[in-house]
């Protein structure tokens, strides 16, 4: 799990606007996905990432911890500010809890979702 440059967020009376150039993804993306988080709080993951994966925090907060699969070292990071990423390979095992119903994070994948998987 490593941490990258964090995707642009822009603020103004308007409102605000996160934008993220996939030009700066190290994998091609073949799928992308939306978590949330719920009242109280949410524990997700806790599975093997089948392909490369770029989390951004879209908003609220989430804390992961990563087994990786390169080195078998735990790591943990904690994302709180709105653009903040993280990169998962291949192997990695993954868990992270979403604050509350006001998180979410963005998955961007290498690879489309295979059910037997």
């Amino acid at each position: 799990m490593k941490a990258f440059r964090d995707a642009d967020v822009f603020d103004d009376d308007r409102g605000s606007l996160l934008a993220l150039e996939l030009a700066e993804v190290p994998f091609p993306v073949r799928r992308v996905f939306v978590v949330t988080g719920r009242s109280g709080g949410s524990d997700r993951g806790d599975h093997v990432v089948p392909c490369s994966e770029a989390i951004v925090l879209l908003s609220g907060s989430a804390s992961f911890r990563a087994t990786l699969s390169s080195t078998g070292e735990e790591v943990e990071a904690r994302l709180d500010r709105r653009g903040q990423r993280l990169h998962l390979e291949r192997g990695d095992h993954v868990s992270y809890r979403l604050a509350d119903e006001r998180s979410a994070i963005l998955v961007l994948a290498e690879e489309p979702f295979e059910a037997d998987r």
